[in-house]
């Protein structure tokens, strides 16, 4: 299969360009939608829709975590034995992410996630199913029962597809946006998580912009890098930091790279301040949920506890792929205003599908830089189009990899396989195999450059 391009097209073209389709699917929806979450009144209605549904309960009947159950009051729910599921399985027969429950006005609906030993229901594999009051399946060697209860939970969706920075079509998103105008009006503390390249640091600001604050200073400190030792003089209530934050917002990024006993301070601080009167509004953000985090011992429960009951997660990319498209069109309107030299861009049909069947383990993040390379080698002239693929990796991917005689997808996986077994490598030679020092230098937190090393060394185990 030839390689998937961005290419330049001819003004003439009848075309639809980026531009075009990034302003037609990022126009407000409909004639009521006049008034975006990033300008609104508080104490206004700001959600279009509105449905409710049932509670639900998870129990394991059978298999290795037999007794495990939960209660969900949420409108997507992924189980699988990955760390950062909502609900997490020991079974090795399952997989990372094996299924994904999600509501909407029907009912709740169950997805198969390609997982590699399916998901059985009424003795037939299931990809999709929309479920009943009660359902009994089987994942790897769980068995595991699916109950609605009679407790009822709203959902609200915002009207809005953009909100400072953020943009995304899909109800996951625009259920985030409907999350981020709720927890602004509030004054609590709130914490935020997410994978790295999901866009924690641009929702922290939005809350910030959407609450009763949004005039005021906002202060960020990037957790990290920070040096606590060096911070202790500013960690007091008089601290320089929270002065300058005191009528604004203090941002913590990276809040599980505190140490225990600052974060001890910062909650005897914040307690101290809010009875002054002079606390900032606290936002922190995460790499992995905040449960995991406490369970791991990266926060304390006293730290936790600032955030309970104010919790926002924001979904990967791979979970919300209609926003692929979009995204990819504002994209590339704003790399044809940067680069005007190259000229207006589309993108075929099979190459905007062999970026939406691909993970982006770097999320909107790797999405970006991914066509800013693209864009780049053709401003550069390094190739006559820009390339979306392979040899967006160039030079350092061995010669192999470049070649286009293989799907998009699998090249692009081993090209970025082989770019991370080698980064992590460099940067870690470079630190003296110190995982914070190589954590700083490729600007990640610890925990995510510890996750990106475990699984690479795990991959070459196997190998």
């Amino acid at each position: 299969m030839a390689g998937p391009r961005l290419t330049q097209r001819s003004p003439a073209s009848h075309t639809l360009s980026a531009r075009n389709l990034a302003s037609r699917t990022t126009a407000p929806l409909g004639s009521d939608a006049t008034v975006t979450l990033s300008s609104l009144n508080l104490s206004r209605a700001t959600l279009a829709e509105r449905y409710t549904l049932p509670q639900f309960r998870l129990r394991v009947s059978g298999g290795p975590d037999q007794g495990k159950q939960a209660v969900f009051a949420q409108r997507v729910v992924v189980i699988g034995t990955s760390v950062d599921a909502d609900f997490v399985l020991t079974d090795a027969a399952t997989s990372r992410e094996h299924i994904r429950i999600t509501g909407d006005r029907v009912g709740y609906r169950l997805r198969d996630l390609d997982s590699k030993n399916g998901t059985w229901f009424a003795g037939s594999r299931a990809v999709e199913l929309l479920l009943g009051p009660a359902a009994t399946l089987r994942l790897g060697q769980t068995e595991l029962q699916y109950e609605q209860l009679a407790d009822m939970h709203e959902i609200a969706l915002a009207r809005e597809t953009q909100l400072w920075g953020l943009q995304g079509h899909s109800e996951a998103m625009r259920d985030v946006f409907a999350r981020i105008s709720l927890l602004g009006a509030l004054p609590d503390p709130v914490v935020i998580e997410g994978e790295d390249g999901t866009g924690k640091r641009t929702t922290a600001l939005a809350i910030h912009r959407v609450s009763s604050r949004a005039e005021q200073d906002v202060e960020y400190l990037d957790c990290s890098t920070a040096d606590w030792s060096a911070l202790a003089a500013e960690l007091v209530p008089s601290g320089p930091l929270w002065q300058r934050a005191a009528a604004g917002s203090l941002i913590l990024l990276d809040a599980d790279e505190i140490t225990l006993g600052d974060q001890a301070k910062i909650v005897a601080t914040l307690a101290a301040l809010t009875d002054a009167g002079t606390a900032p509004r606290l936002v922190a953000t995460l790499s992995l949920p905040l449960p995991n985090a406490v369970r791991e011992q990266r926060l304390s429960k006293d730290f936790a506890k600032l955030f309970a009951g104010r919790r926002l997660h924001l979904p990967p990319l791979r979970r919300r792929t209609e926003d692929i498209a979009p995204l990819v069109q504002a994209m590339l309107a704003e790399l044809e205003q940067l680069h005007p030299e190259v000229g207006p861009l589309v993108l075929s049909f099979e190459t905007m599908q062999a970026l939406q069947s691909y993970a982006w383990p770097g999320n909107v993040r790797e999405l970006r830089r991914h066509l800013q390379a693209a864009v780049g080698l053709a401003v550069s002239a390094v190739a006559p189009l820009a390339v979306v693929g392979p040899a967006v990796c160039a030079p350092s991917a061995p010669d192999n990899l470049s070649q286009v005689s293989i799907p998009f997808a699998e090249a692009r996986a081993r090209c970025l396989s082989e770019f991370e077994r080698r980064y992590i490598s460099d940067v870690l030679a470079a630190a003296g195999q110190q995982s914070a020092v190589a954590a700083q230098l490729a600007g990640l937190s610890k925990v995510s450059f510890e996750s990106l090393a475990a699984r690479i060394h795990g991959i070459e185990e196997k190998s």
